[in-house]
């Protein structure tokens, strides 16, 4: 990164630029202002133009590169207005081209949704809307004045330039953003308009538009791990489906989901289904969502809306998929002692948990077993890391998914409340990890049989337990909670019982 191109915290890139006194165009200051300008661009690879207040000038200037143009007339884009100029021998011959004081006189009411970058945003891509033709006067560096028509790149150029004079990052007006970092063929990288080149980085849809809707299916606090990941890279999804607020607790109040709650913070469009029905549908199909994601949604999704997105719809398993298929994947690798765990990305078919995979990732767990909460955060954050590296290479079409292994699947079950319950015949290890699987619903639990002081009769008392460690092939259990009572030290609760 140039030192000398200013980086989007800059309180100089939200200033609106003033206009250049005509006399002072040609001037030693402005001619420096421009050397200065040609030297940030020449520096970066990916640069194709530059306005001046990206290096700290307010004045409305900008800087198209002969990149930019060598990009157009290289490619001979059928949308280009403007010819390349050709050198004495016929050859084509790209230069810098200066705009200063400029004014978009046209502006076309066709628009596109268009890839952008920007050298003041390293690493970030989003998409924009920005009309397909666009007419430009301005006056050159030496004072005289010009118009040039573009489109295509060139007219995106021209608006993206035009907006850094009055203040504004592509940011600003974009609501579906990804980082990336990665080299293209080219020599280009996904930085400042290097995608766009007749569209390359991102596949168009049916009508030659680039244009990434992500829904995203969630409930749980594992969907919202993951969201919070994915926003850290900038992968925004247009619209979330969650299940309806339920009775939760014991006094039954009306909750939202996790998910729900995201998505208000977030001022994300939300909706809460009962059913995934023809209403439902129609949304997805008339919004044009392109790609769907799921994590811990809790229901089932028809096929016919598996099936509407053009890229698919994305599954996040916690799991080293075939292993642990199923509902309860996080407890049932406690419980199995299965410390191979990680996170797979998996294609969804009609099959639970079956679809081919599209990218995984092993899990070290460095204390084990782990409680299940500790567990399902550590692989909710790694497998939102892996979604948001996954998502830009998956609809590029750089992978290819690989079907599962189905002959070595295994499966977790449908966790019930009594297969919390702790029998103390049983092996000391096996009680540890229920206690560590069994940390939320249902917590693990034993009864002890106790006499009522009034009617002397005997009754269970649950004891539920939470908080243990296994020493020396030894189980000894820290902290319970009392059937009816606070949550005390387990040698608080022995002395009671004396």
């Amino acid at each position: 990164m140039d030192k000398n191109i200013l980086q989007k915290n800059s309180k100089i890139l939200r200033k609106k630029s003033e206009k250049i006194p005509l006399d002072k165009i040609g001037s030693k200051k402005i001619k420096g202002i421009i050397e200065k300008m040609k030297k940030a661009v020449d520096s970066r690879d990916d640069g194709v133009a530059i306005a001046a207040p990206q290096i700290g000038e307010t004045i409305r200037m900008f800087l198209v590169s002969k990149k930019a143009f060598k990009i157009i007339y290289g490619k001979e884009d059928p949308l280009a207005q403007v010819s390349p100029p050709e050198d004495a021998e016929g050859k084509k011959k790209y230069e810098d081209k200066i705009f200063i004081n400029p004014e978009l006189t046209k502006i076309s009411k066709e628009k596109a949704n268009v890839e952008e970058g920007c050298l003041s945003i390293k690493e970030i891509c989003g998409l924009v809307e920005r009309s397909k033709k666009t007419t430009i006067k301005a006056y050159d560096e030496n004072g005289k004045l010009f118009t040039m028509g573009g489109s295509g790149l060139m007219a995106q150029i021209f608006q993206h330039e035009m907006d850094h004079l009055d203040g504004v990052l592509f940011t600003d007006k974009t609501k579906n953003t990804w980082k990336t970092n990665r080299q293209k063929k080219e020599g280009f990288l996904n930085d400042k308009f290097a995608p766009l080149e007749a569209g390359r980085n991102m596949p168009a849809d049916s009508n030659g538009e680039k244009n990434l809707k992500i829904v995203f299916f969630g409930t749980s606090n594992f969907s919202v791990l993951i969201l919070e990941e994915l926003k850290k890279e900038n992968i925004i999804p247009s619209l979330i489906i969650t299940v309806p607020d339920k009775p939760k607790g014991r006094k039954l109040i009306i909750t939202p989901s996790e998910t729900k709650i995201w998505a208000e913070k977030n001022k994300i469009e939300f909706i809460q289904p009962e059913k995934l029905d023809s209403p439902v549908e129609k949304k997805l199909v008339d919004e044009g969502f392109n790609l769907f994601v799921i994590a811990s949604y809790g229901k089932i999704i028809p096929k016919t809306i598996l099936d509407l997105p053009k890229f698919k719809t994305l599954n996040v398993h916690p799991s080293l998929l075939p292993k642990l298929r199923g509902a309860s994947p996080i407890k049932s690798a406690i419980l199995e002692d299965e410390k191979n765990t990680g996170v797979t990305i998996m294609l969804v078919d009609e099959e639970m948990d079956h679809g081919p995979i599209v990218a995984s990732k092993n899990v070290e767990i460095k204390s084990w077993p782990p409680k299940s909460l500790e567990l399902e955060k550590i692989l909710a954050k790694e497998g939102g890391k892996l979604l948001a590296k996954t998502i830009p290479c998956w609809i590029n079409n750089e992978i290819k998914p690989k079907e599962q292994e189905h002959e070595l699947a295994t499966y977790s079950k449908k966790i019930k409340k009594e297969d919390a319950l702790i029998n103390f015949d049983d092996d000391p290890y096996l009680n540890y990890r229920k206690i560590q699987a069994f940390d939320d619903n249902p917590r693990a639990y034993f009864f002890i049989e106790k006499a009522d002081p009034k009617t002397l009769a005997s009754k269970n008392i649950r004891i539920i337990v939470t908080d243990a460690k296994f020493e020396s092939g030894e189980l000894k259990i820290l902290r319970v909670i009392p059937e009816g009572k606070k949550e005390i030290s387990y040698d608080e609760f022995q002395k009671g019982l004396r």
